[in-house]
Parts: structure tokens; sequence; C-alpha cells
């Protein structure tokens, strides 16, 4: 999936976002009248003096407007938009919320669009236009090409959306007159579910609430529910580390006992999970 060769929340601020510091406002302006009106300087030391009072307020005052502009600034990146200010940026790209889409994934979809109109044809303009359909129904889409001049759209759709009726619409749409290029053959395919079972033995600490273990599976089907996409291959350390959390001593893990290697349309999905607490503080 492409959305994770950008990670927004790892980019750092941008150089134009000031630290701002009401003391260090306050000691500026202080400094800038002592260097003006000298004979001041004993009534600056008292906290009680009207002329501090009207520094402090002067100071506070330019500490909110500097907030104000670091928060515009926010505002009208894409990175750091919310809400109404993200749809307004979507417009100045061309690209509209759908009904309940969230900001997240509004964000990836400006994004995407913005790298799919350079190029037409591109696996980027193909997967846009995709997940244009139902960006709230489309977990994800991957396109590949598996024999020469073939496109293919893996659609992979959320659990309570109806499959066919979705993959049906970016069927419809993908390959309309104005989307589809001329040499290209397009097909749409919905993604291919590979299960796969988890075996494995937990071990406590003696101090370990039990929670702790009633809660592992749903931690375990969470994390899979965000991390597995088309194309995405299953680790067994990625499934140790889900499973030894804070509290837990040791995982047995039985299956799967290997590498989970899937292709570009397939997505790896829970199977059967059986986790089994079998003691506390020793193997």
């Amino acid at each position: 999936m492409s959305n994770s060769s950008i990670d927004f929340n790892a980019l750092p601020s941008p150089d134009v976002i000031e630290t701002i510091e009401f003391e260090q406002l306050f000691q500026e302006r202080k400094q800038r009248l002592l260097e003006m009106a000298p004979q001041y300087a004993e009534a600056l030391e008292l906290e009680s003096e009207p002329l501090v009072q009207n520094l402090q307020l002067e100071s506070y005052r330019e500490m909110l407007l500097r907030q104000r502009i670091n928060e515009a600034v926010y505002a009208n990146l894409l990175a750091t938009a919310q809400g109404a200010d993200l749809d307004n940026l979507g417009v100045f790209y061309g690209v509209l919320r759908s009904p309940l889409e969230d900001d997240e994934t509004f964000r990836l979809r400006i994004r995407d669009r913005t790298i799919a109109s350079s190029t037409a044809g591109s696996k980027a303009h193909y997967r846009s236009r995709a997940i244009e359909v139902d960006p709230v129904a489309i977990r994800d889409v991957e396109i590949d090409s598996p024999i020469p001049g073939q496109v293919r759209v893996s659609v992979l759709v959320r659990t309570g959306y109806d499959v066919d009726e979705i993959v049906g619409k970016v069927r419809d749409h993908v390959t309309a007159e104005d989307v589809q290029m001329l040499t290209d053959t397009v097909e749409v395919v919905s993604a291919e579910l590979i299960p796969v079972d988890v075996t494995a033995d937990i071990y406590l600490h003696p101090d370990t609430p039990q929670v702790i273990f009633d809660s592992l599976e749903q931690s375990l089907l969470d994390a899979w529910e965000l991390s597995a996409e088309l194309g995405w291959d299953l680790t067994p350390s990625w499934l140790d580390a889900q499973l030894h959390k804070d509290g837990i001593h040791y995982v047995e893990r039985s299956t799967p006992t290997a590498l989970i290697t899937i292709a570009a349309n397939q997505c790896v999905v829970p199977g059967n999970i059986n986790l089994t607490l079998k003691s506390r503080g020793e193997l």
C-alpha cells in the first residue's frame, strides 16, 4: 500500500513555526524599554508597578498573536490541517471529502490525487481513481500488472460493506473513458483474503493482572486491523511483538512457524486465534 511511503507524523515541524514563551517576550520588551528609558530601571523591578503590568499585558497579547500565526500555518499544511481547513485544502487540489470520511483518510487521498495527477495511467493514477469511489468503504487498493498490457486493480473492502457492490462501482469508474488509458486493459478484482491461524502459549509474570491475558486476543486483532493491507507480509516477529505486552513473561508461538508471503492482490486476515495461559513466572 503506497500510504506507508509517507508518514505525516514523522515530518519535522516547519521552520516557520515559532516556539513561544511568555517570559522571553516580556523580558525582551522590558529590555527595549530600559534601553530607551533607563530611568525606569527601579520601577521595572516591582511586580506591582503599573508599567510592569502593562508590559506583561502587551507580552501576553503578542504571545496570543504569534500562536494564532502558528495555527494559521498548520491550517494551510496538508500534514496538519483538520476539519474545515482540510476541506478547503482539498478543494484547492480538486478533491472533495466524502460523507463520514475522517481527516486521515481524506488527507491521504488528497496526497494520492496530487501524485496521480502528474502521470496519467500510472499506479498512483488508478489507485487514486479507485479509492475516490468510496473512501469510507474502501480500505486499500493495489495496482499491479500480472501480464504485459494488463492493469489489475485489487480492492480491499472494509467489513460491513457489500464487496460486490463496491468492486462493481470501482470497475465502472476506472474503466470509464475519461479514466482508463487507451492502451490499458483494466481488470478490477476483489482482494483475495488469506486467513492465518495463530496459536501461542502465554506465560505471565507472577504479579500480572488476569485482565492482561484476557485482553490479549482483542489487542492482537486491533493491531492486525491497523497494519494489514494488500501485499503486507505477516512476519512471526510482528506477531511476537503484538503478543509480548507489558506483564507478559514469555510467548511460545506454535503457528505460524514462518514468514507468510502474499501477492499484491492478497490480504492476510486473522483465522483461528488460540492463546493459552500456561503459567506465571516460569516456563
